[in-house]
């Protein structure tokens, strides 16, 4: 098969080196337009997920990488001046330029053809192949000539970012938030060599405005910037390699291929780098593109592969980016929270990473940021607040004189403190909870069964006062009606509201991201 492939960055030159193990009789040559050493930009970042889909498809080139790279476990959060640190998640760090030699060398020892300073700007240049690749990046050539097959939309996000390098070394992947006379300032940091960092800075269109950065050149830029981030980068010098301010371009297509053309890469769909860099995307890509060759004999079948089991992951990902940008675009709203609450929300801003994968991989963050919660805003999460907004009952379990076990459906409501239950004087589990106070409550979603709260704790009061009031409060959200109906009471009854001190709380929702 003869397959011409536009773009040597890391989708087409991946791809290349895999059709090449895949069959060594594959015609593959790839057409760059700059040198094979001019790149623009410093250092990226690899996962350990896709580190290990490297080690899976390549391994050569994986040690290679490996051996280059920079690797680091923890994500820092600096925020008012104090650094939050984030545990279990292990990156690695490589130069850009480093990383595609890499490539361009496996490819070679393949036999790919490697056709640089070659400017493809016709697509009858190259259309005499069975496959075409556009792996030609934002601006895709390819993709623009079947935009309408495509389905191609380019939207251009709200934040200006611009990418240097910093001799300065940070040993966690460093996100630092610097409010600034001019505004709000955001960087991205991580290492990359042993003495070199990739620093990206971001913020929005007015701070950049009330700068005037429209009015500085690359050096004046870099200067002022590198003054705004002089305690993080203990005064060193920010570098530029033709680094200039932009708007990050969301690419989305409908569709992946057309005939015999299939986009890869930044081409296809792009990712914002506060969740990882395109290089992530860009080789899983690959990977899944040479895959489908590998399964399916015929062009068209494999593109129709691809995209089958492919886009629904890629869209995934790229979706939890977005949510990772709109974040970061909104982050004024929450800049005013103290540092472990804001790292917390930072670190679950795409929805990927949940409450348990936390729990799990950064304990003593947890640890901390649990403490904090509980001593300043209660022990429920907000995000579980809405179970007392809900008809949402909940199974109380309180224990008999014998020891034995009683559980009954309870009306709930809760002060910010204490958990409220409201029954009647003589009812079993009044008696119950007047002589073992410890109880046990699990409050249901009425819409998400699997989703509760599991609640142990001790019954601290109970008390007549208000308890009439307390129950046309409950009837107001468990019955629409403005008080709870008389005719629904004994006569004579005694209404009594027991004030339960939460001291452990389970908060579960397996689908939700906790």
């Amino acid at each position: 098969m003869r397959i011409n492939i536009v773009g040597g960055g890391p989708a087409g030159l991946y791809f290349a080196l895999l059709m090449k193990k895949l069959d060594a009789a594959h015609e593959v040559s790839i057409f760059e337009r700059d040198p094979a050493d001019n790149t623009y930009g410093w250092g990226i970042v690899l996962s350990e997920q896709t580190l290990a889909s490297l080690r899976g498809a390549d391994f050569e080139s994986y040690l290679a990488i490996t051996e280059s790279a920079e690797l680091w476990k923890n994500v820092d959060v600096s925020h008012k001046g104090e650094t939050i640190t984030v545990s279990g998640n292990d990156f690695a760090g490589i130069k850009r330029i480093r990383f595609l030699n890499i490539l361009q060398q496996r490819c070679r020892a393949l036999g790919v053809t490697l056709n640089f300073q070659t400017n493809i700007d016709r697509l009858d240049q190259i259309s005499d192949c069975d496959l075409l690749i556009g792996a030609d990046g934002l601006k895709s050539m390819v993709r623009e000539k079947h935009s309408e097959t495509f389905v191609t939309r380019v939207e251009e996000r709200h934040n200006k970012y611009i990418w240097y390098g910093t001799s300065h070394v940070f040993n966690a992947l460093t996100m630092t938030f610097r409010p600034h006379e001019s505004g709000l300032f955001l960087a991205h940091a991580y290492k990359f060599e042993p003495n070199f960092s990739t620093f990206i800075v971001e913020c929005d269109q007015e701070t950049w405005q009330n700068v005037g950065f429209s009015e500085m050149d690359e050096q004046e830029t870099a200067s002022y910037l590198a003054d705004v981030f002089k305690l993080e980068l203990n005064n060193h010098a920010l570098l530029s390699n033709r680094s200039l301010w932009n708007n990050f371009l969301l690419v989305r297509n409908a569709h992946w291929h057309t005939g015999n053309v299939a986009l890869l890469g930044d081409a296809l769909h792009s990712v914002h780098f506060s969740i990882g860099s395109g290089t992530k995307l860009a080789v899983e890509d690959a990977i899944a593109l040479a895959g489908s060759f590998a399964q399916e004999r015929f062009v068209e079948d494999a593109l129709q592969a691809f995209t089958r089991y492919r886009k629904p992951r890629a869209d995934a990902f790229q979706d939890a980016a977005l949510d990772s940008l709109i974040w970061l675009e909104n982050v004024h709203e929450d800049i005013a929270l103290e540092p472990l609450p804001f790292a917390f929300k930072l670190m679950r801003r795409s929805n990927r990473v949940s409450y348990r994968r936390l729990k799990e991989k950064a304990p003593d963050f947890i640890k901390k940021y649990e403490k904090w919660r509980w001593e300043h805003e209660g022990p429920i999460h907000q995000e579980f607040l809405d179970l007392f907004e809900k008809k949402a009952y909940a199974h109380l379990a309180s224990l008999l004189h014998d020891g034995r076990p009683h559980v009954t459906p309870v009306y709930v409501d809760y002060d910010g403190e204490f958990i409220l239950i409201n029954s009647t004087k003589g009812r079993q589990k009044d008696l119950n909870m007047e002589r073992r106070k410890h109880v046990a409550l699990e409050i249901i979603d009425p819409e998400k069964p699997l989703r509760y709260l599991g609640i142990r704790g001790e019954v601290v009061e109970i008390t007549e006062d208000g308890a009439v009031e307390h129950l046309d409060k409950l009837a107001q959200r468990y019955h629409e009606l403005k008080r709870y109906p008389p005719s629904w009471r004994f006569p004579g009854e005694i209404r009594r509201l027991y004030k339960i001190k939460p001291e452990k709380v389970i908060h579960w929702d397996p689908f939700g991201g906790w």
